[in-house]
């Protein structure tokens, strides 16, 4: 036989083998749709969880995180880079930040500490990327909304009986005491969320549930301590009001106020406690307020010393002179700035803060060129100034917990997206024309 015929013939053989065996392809489709299933129910219990997680214990945002990004990868996978395209653009920001902190280690104050930041952000930049290609892939969106509205109603009654108890809540497995602070986490996430949760709502045609939710969770945001929540909250609904009627011009405006604040932020930032008004307006309301003034003063004074490179990843904890103490026996520099242009700036330099400006500016020409609804839209905006003006008064940049909370509160914000887009359909049972009256 010749080998011509011989390959022929194992071909005719393997073709029976196949026409015997019809199953097998249905069997391995049927393995990937279970799969799916598996992945999608996994992120519906993230997404539950979230944010009565926040109210009990903001620092289990992390792990639920990881968790949620194992299963939004194991969802978008199978898609290949045509999933994946979709967080080029910001796949290509967030590996060049994470380059240029491993790259501060060579002149950091603690270089282990920078590199060990370094991974830690890697991994949870990974996280958020499969998050963000995920959120196209889900396949129920209606059963998250719905997993996530329970969330939300029980991290509402939760956050009430930790304020009112005194944390009893967490007590039993908790080595430091209660102090209401504690709750701001949570009293943001309901601050970055309620907006866009609302919206999608009214569009589904849910008015009852959506005005039931934001008296609970506004009322709720009202009690708990946290100013920089409220404050953000508010000017979030006002600038929501304003991109509803003007969001093409408002969102160009925006990118470029950001982009400027972030640049100019070593000059704008610590001359604040120079200004006698505001120096005594701010200590007239709150001394944690003014002890921000302090901070952002010292910040400025050291960001000068090494504005090119910066001190290193998160090399604000070891920065000379932070741990004395001001006049008022609190440390110059507790940690870190509280203030997210200033932190990139010390301890990155020029690049640092030129990468958060082009991510702060690519954030808003996607809400100025997406075509969500008109009132979505309008809501994911005022979402996004709530989270600017949090990140210009609170909390260090690199906490595991908040860069968490970010990706998760941005992958539910692009799958109700997803819900406001979608036409409500139709009745079976037509709605009777109204009688007219007779003369």
């Amino acid at each position: 036989m010749t080998r011509t015929g011989f390959c022929a013939k194992v071909a005719r053989i393997d073709g029976r083998r196949r026409s015997r065996h019809p199953m097998s392809s249905l069997t391995f489709a049927f393995a990937g749709r279970r799969a799916r299933a598996r992945f999608e129910l996994g992120l519906d219990i993230c997404v539950f969880l979230f944010l009565p997680v926040l109210v009990l214990a903001s620092r289990g945002a992390a792990p639920l995180a990881a968790v949620a990004g194992l299963c939004a990868f194991g969802l978008a996978a199978p898609n290949g880079a045509v999933a994946w395209r979709r967080v080029s653009g910001l796949a290509v920001l967030l590996a060049a930040l994470v380059l240029w902190g491993l790259l501060s280690s060579l002149w950091a104050i603690e270089p282990r500490r920078s590199l060990l930041i370094a991974l830690r952000l890697a991994g949870m930049f990974g996280a958020g990327l499969a998050l963000i290609a995920a959120a196209s892939e889900i396949m129920a969106p209606e059963r998250l909304l719905l997993c996530f509205s329970a969330g939300l109603a029980i991290a509402v009654a939760l956050a009430v009986a930790q304020f009112w108890s005194n944390g009893a809540l967490t007590a039993a497995l908790s080595r430091r005491a209660f102090i209401e602070p504690v709750l701001n986490q949570a009293e943001d996430g309901f601050a970055f969320l309620l907006l866009p949760l609302c919206a999608t709502l009214v569009l589904r045609r849910q008015r009852f549930l959506a005005g039931l939710l934001a008296v609970a969770t506004v009322a709720v945001i009202c009690l708990l301590v946290g100013d920089a929540a409220r404050i953000a909250f508010v000017i979030g609904i006002l600038a929501a009001v304003l991109l509803y009627f003007w969001r093409a011009p408002l969102t160009r405006w925006a990118a470029m106020a950001s982009v400027l604040l972030i640049l100019t932020a070593p000059q704008v930032f610590p001359a604040l406690a120079g200004i006698a008004v505001v120096r005594d307006e701010v200590a007239s309301i709150k001394f944690s307020a003014w002890h921000r003034l302090e901070i952002w003063s010292f910040v400025g004074g050291r960001i000068a010393e090494k504005p090119l490179l910066g001190w290193g990843l998160d090399a604000s904890r070891a920065i000379p002179g932070g741990t004395e103490l001001t006049p008022e026996g609190r440390p110059w520099l507790p940690l870190h700035p509280h203030n997210a242009p200033l932190q990139l700036w010390l301890e990155l330099g020029v690049p640092g803060a030129a990468l958060f400006a082009l991510f702060a500016a690519r954030l808003w020409s996607a809400v100025g060129a997406v075509g969500w609804p008109r009132l979505y839209a309008a809501a994911a905006g005022g979402s996004l100034v709530t989270a600017l003006i949090v990140a210009l008064g609170s909390y260090g940049i690199w906490q595991e917990w908040l860069i968490s909370a970010e990706f998760l509160t941005l992958f539910l914000i692009l799958v109700m997206a997803r819900l406001a887009a979608q036409p409500l359909p139709i009745s079976p049972y037509p709605r009777r024309a109204p009688a007219r009256s007779r003369r």
